[in-house]
């Protein structure tokens, strides 16, 4: 395995120790946190959808982490949603996979807790959103764009556009209001 790879594996690992029962939404768009908020050095390459920010390395590495018995996977109903998902877990070799990459464990260490601290318990939906808002929020600063909070909502809603504006503007405040958005000018 490339060192890489090592670092991804760990990461998801510690990620899941931390947070029991995440679903593959959540390490996508945790991953993309730690990436883009916290410069954790992941090499992800998230492109967006209409789920939000995705890159299919993020599924490919909880499954080999799985494979290496780092991580469980169960298959769960969703009664109020009338849906499946997933409820990823450490597992008995957590620590083998851990070990894998531990000095960059060391070093990001807190960065993993902030993400987990800041965004592990929204739901899937908010974290679609928070991370779609994010990702419109860093293209538009690569374009040297400055916006108000109503054109990136507008922006965002483009993208996801069964979420209601005011719920966007509302999630849009509040990344603002935590030093998350870098492409605000007047608001």
């Amino acid at each position: 395995m490339s060192d890489i790879q090592n670092v991804r594996l760990a990461a998801l690992v510690a990620l899941a120790e931390k947070r029991p029962k995440l679903g593959r939404t959540a390490f996508m768009k945790l991953c993309y946190f730690l990436q883009t908020l916290r410069k954790v050095p992941l090499g992800y390459r998230f492109t967006l959808y209409s789920y939000g920010p995705f890159d299919s390395a993020v599924l490919s590495d909880l499954s080999s982490a799985e494979a290496l018995g780092g991580l469980r996977s169960e298959t769960v109903l969703y009664p109020m949603q009338n849906n499946y998902g997933y409820e990823i877990v450490a597992s008995k070799r957590s620590k083998a996979v851990k070990a894998l990459a531990t000095d960059f464990l060391q070093q990001y260490g807190s960065e993993i807790d902030w993400v987990i601290e800041q965004f592990a318990n929204c739901g899937s939906a908010d974290l679609e959103l928070l991370s779609t808002i994010i990702y419109v929020d860093r293209e538009s600063v690569m374009a040297n764009e400055t916006l108000t909070s109503e054109e990136l909502t507008k922006r965002v809603h483009d993208v996801k556009p069964h979420v209601p504006e005011s719920y966007i503007r509302e999630k849009v405040a509040d990344l603002h209001g935590r030093g998350f958005l870098r492409s605000l000018g007047a608001t």
